[in-house]
């Protein structure tokens, strides 16, 4: 999203930024980048340097750019993806300084919220001892997590979202 740049410095970038959430390895990068290209959603073209090899730069296509935008804008599905997918998202809100981190953020609280219900109602529902206790832990983590959204997400989009 902030231009074309080479394997190495997606690399850089992403250790760098995301490192504290993601890990890709460089031949993990290179299998999707290709994946990518295959699907239109990122074009290469090799830049030729005098002293050095030549590298392959690669830029986001339309395409691409908007199959970012609709993934960074909708909520996460799954509480096991909220350290991850998440945190990445709001990482880009805050890095491209975007504007519908609060949405985001609305919308995961609405997640929350749904999940909560179901967990709940399945609780009351079973009978086996151990089974009540994972749902008890899915909901503590639930609740957790909405807590964190409410109390630490929301105001850090916001303050983004100020100074953008």
């Amino acid at each position: 999203m902030s231009g074309p740049r080479h394997g190495y410095e997606i690399i850089q970038f992403l250790d760098t930024a995301l490192g504290s959430i993601w890990h890709v390895g460089t031949s993990q990068l290179y299998v999707l980048l290709k994946r990518l290209e295959g699907h239109n959603l990122l074009r290469s073209s090799v830049e030729i340097q005098d002293t050095r090899p030549s590298k392959r730069i690669f830029s986001l296509t339309s395409g691409g750019k908007k199959v970012f935008m609709d993934w960074l804008k909708s909520p996460t599905e799954h509480v096991r993806d909220l350290r991850i997918e998440f945190l990445g998202k709001i990482f880009f809100f805050h890095c491209l300084s975007l504007g519908g981190g609060s949405e985001l953020i609305k919308a995961q609280v609405q997640v929350l919220k749904q999940m909560k219900e179901r967990i709940q109602q399945k609780q009351k529902k079973e009978k086996d001892p151990f089974n009540k206790l994972v749902f008890g832990f899915k909901m503590v983590t639930v609740e957790a997590c909405l807590q964190w959204l409410i109390k630490q997400a929301k105001p850090f989009i916001r303050e983004v979202h100020d100074q953008g």
